[in-house]
């Protein structure tokens, strides 16, 4: 022990010791450890090096003080060279580019710092996702970078118990109101206002409509933040703070009558997911889009652009997600980082393609 001492400051060799005890004895989560005297005692350091070794254990979430209980395991941190971050995702990233865009930045940031990665999917499950985060905490990584499922915002319970314990932990392209956490998220509103503005004044669109995703019980921030867009920006170009909101099929089937009420109609899709569904369901029933009938997609999820869509560059959003959390690892008592990254709209050229605005 004294040879460990030599090299190292005093209370990093005694916070190892700590964790190889931890281990040694497979302790878990909750489980009590020795009590202070007895670590002076037995382990021999002084007071005032144990005050401060369990007082950085504490901050970085290792252990907790329990007020004339002692002291407690509160996550396992596994005594490894690397150290390993899980993604947690509610779909199968091999077939929403979204999520595979995400772990491509993701993966970038990590391997910089030579950390492991682990990807999760919850399958849109709520409790999977819950159980997921459950057993992460307790088991195997030392930080969580999560894409909540978002269906159910009654119960966030397992995110605030990664709070309380200082469990590092980014959201990405979720937030929660009222609960302060690190996130990475896409300016959807603003992107979607400018969405309008195009519509209005380049294609002359005197009416939009706004089609929300598939499965109207999917009421996820970034769609809110989207629906906001869409209505300040008919208050602001229109003087309308109602707008149209048709789910995709009622629309399709209206969508003759709509256009032919119109001299120009925008329509702006919640996803380009939506597209192939719209372009199946438009075959069946034999119609097409009328030339004045606008389409404006998001998400750019295609590598050709069948509309004009919104690229919301997230393989930015997964790499700047894995540098706070990398950040967060390293300081779990640093404050909050929010960061809203600035979509861009990709536009028609004069030649048939697609371009990106500057």
């Amino acid at each position: 022990m004294k040879e460990k001492a030599n090299s190292m400051k005093k209370y990093e060799a005694l916070r190892e010791e700590l964790l190889e005890f931890i281990q040694k004895n497979g302790l878990k989560q909750n489980d009590q450890l020795p009590k202070v005297r007895d670590i002076i005692q037995n382990i021999g350091y002084s007071y005032a090096t144990v005050n401060r070794t369990l007082i950085e254990m504490e901050k970085e979430g290792l252990i907790t003080k329990r007020q004339g209980k002692g002291l407690y395991v509160n996550r396992i941190y596994p005594k490894q060279k690397n150290k390993q971050v899980a993604l947690i995702i509610p779909k199968d990233f091999s077939i929403h580019r979204i999520f595979l865009d995400i772990l491509s930045g993701v993966r970038k940031a990590l391997e910089k710092e030579h950390i492991g990665l682990l990807v999760s999917i919850s399958n849109m499950s709520h409790e999977k996702e819950k159980e997921t985060v459950e057993n992460l905490m307790s088991h195997n990584v030392d930080g969580m970078i999560i894409f909540l499922e978002d269906h159910y915002r009654d119960d966030y319970s397992h995110i605030v118990e990664l709070k309380n314990n200082k469990f590092p932990f980014v959201l990405i392209d979720r937030f929660i109101e009222n609960l302060d956490t690190d996130y990475v998220i896409i300016n959807n509103r603003d992107a979607m206002f400018r969405v309008c503005s195009y519509l209005k004044y380049n294609r002359h669109c005197d009416k939009i409509i706004f089609v929300p995703a598939n499965d109207t019980s999917v009421l996820v921030s970034s769609s809110d933040e989207k629906l906001m867009g869409y209505k300040e920006a008919l208050h602001v170009l229109y003087g309308n703070d109602q707008g149209i909101i048709l789910p995709l099929e009622e629309f399709i089937e209206n969508l003759n009558a709509i256009s032919s009420s119109h001299k120009n109609i925008g329509v702006c899709l919640n996803h380009d997911t939506m597209i192939p569904d719209m372009h199946k369901r438009l075959q069946e029933l034999n119609l097409k889009i009328p030339p004045n009938c606008h389409i404006f997609g998001y998400n750019n999820s295609y590598d050709q652009p069948y509309y004009p869509t919104v690229e919301q560059f997230n393989d930015l959003a997964g790499m700047k997600a894995a540098e706070i959390l990398i950040e967060k690892m390293k300081n779990p008592d640093a404050p909050s980082v929010r960061v809203r990254l600035e979509p861009k709209l990709i536009l028609p050229d004069q030649k048939g393609g697609y371009y990106m605005e500057d």
